[in-house]
C-alpha cells in the first residue's frame, strides 16, 4: 500500500490523511473554518480492489476524491458492449456529474486497493452556494476532466494509428503523475480501453516487456516501471 501523507489543505485537522499530499487538491478556495465544517461529512475510506462505487442511472449521493489507487469508468456502447472511457488517478474526483445531474453516468470500479475521501454531494452543494472560491476550483476540475476525456478519445481512437502506437499513448495516460510508474491494468481492461482483443493487448505488452519499455516491479505491485522517453517515441510513431 502506498504511504499517505497529511495534506496541507487540512491544517486544522491533523488526523485527516487526504489527497496524497497535494496542496488543496479538491477543497482549494475554502477558509480553514469552512474546511473544519466540511470535515465532519468526509469519510476517509479504504476500498478493496474491484469494488463498484456506483452504477449509471443510480441516485448520486457521494463523490470520491482519490488519494491513492485508480478507478476505471465503464460505459456501454450502443450495442451493449462495455468500454473503459477514462481512468481516474490520485487527485481526480469520481462522481462529479452527480452534482448537477443527480445521477451517475458510468460504472465506477476500483483498480487495486483505493483510498479516497468520500463526501456527501449535499455537503458539496452547500459549500458551492456559500463559497465563490470553491466554485471556481470546481469549474477548473470539470475543465480538467473534460480536457482529459477529449484527449483520451483522440489518442485511443485515432484512425490509422497502429495498435502498438495507441498502446504507448494509453500507457502514457496511465502514468502516475510525473513519475516513471505506469499503472498495471489487466490485458482485458487494456483491450476495453483501446477497443482491441485481449490477445492483441497481451501481444503488445509482452513486446514492450521484452524491449524493456516496461519493467515489472515487485510481485503484487499495481505499477510497471516505464522508459517514458522511449514510450513517447513509440506514441509518436517512431
Amino acid at each position: 500500500m502506498e504511504k499517505l501523507r497529511i495534506c496541507t489543505a487540512w491544517r486544522n485537522n491533523a488526523g485527516c490523511l487526504a489527497c496524497d499530499g497535494r496542496e488543496n487538491s479538491f477543497f482549494a478556495g475554502l477558509s480553514p473554518d469552512a474546511i473544519a465544517t466540511l470535515h465532519v461529512d468526509v469519510n476517509n475510506t479504504g476500498i478493496a480492489s474491484d469494488e463498484v462505487l456506483y452504477r449509471p442511472g443510480t441516485r448520486a449521493e457521494h463523490l470520491w476524491v482519490l488519494r491513492t489507487g485508480a478507478v476505471k469508468l465503464i460505459a456501454a456502447s450502443w450495442d451493449g458492449e462495455p468500454r473503459i472511457v477514462r481512468v481516474l488517478k490520485p487527485g481526480d474526483v469520481a462522481g462529479m456529474e452527480g452534482l448537477l445531474a443527480g445521477s451517475y453516468a458510468h460504472t465506477a470500479v476500483t483498480v487495486g486497493a483505493v483510498h479516497a475521501c468520500r463526501t456527501p454531494i449535499r455537503a458539496i452543494q452547500r459549500i458551492c452556494l456559500e463559497h465563490a472560491g470553491f466554485q471556481w476550483n470546481l469549474m477548473q476540475k470539470w475543465q480538467a476532466a473534460l480536457r482529459e476525456t477529449e484527449q483520451w478519445l483522440v489518442d485511443m481512437t485515432s484512425t490509422g494509428a497502429a495498435a502498438r502506437v495507441r498502446m504507448a499513448r494509453l500507457l502514457l495516460h496511465l502514468r502516475d503523475g510525473d513519475s516513471n510508474r505506469v499503472y498495471n491494468f489487466s490485458r482485458e481492461d487494456l483491450g476495453l480501453m483501446l477497443g482491441t482483443t485481449i490477445e492483441t493487448a497481451s501481444r503488445i505488452i509482452a513486446a514492450f516487456l521484452r524491449e524493456r519499455l516496461l519493467v515489472r516491479r515487485e510481485a503484487g505491485s499495481r505499477f510497471y516501471d516505464a522508459d517514458i522517453v522511449r514510450l513517447e517515441m513509440v506514441a509518436h510513431g517512431h
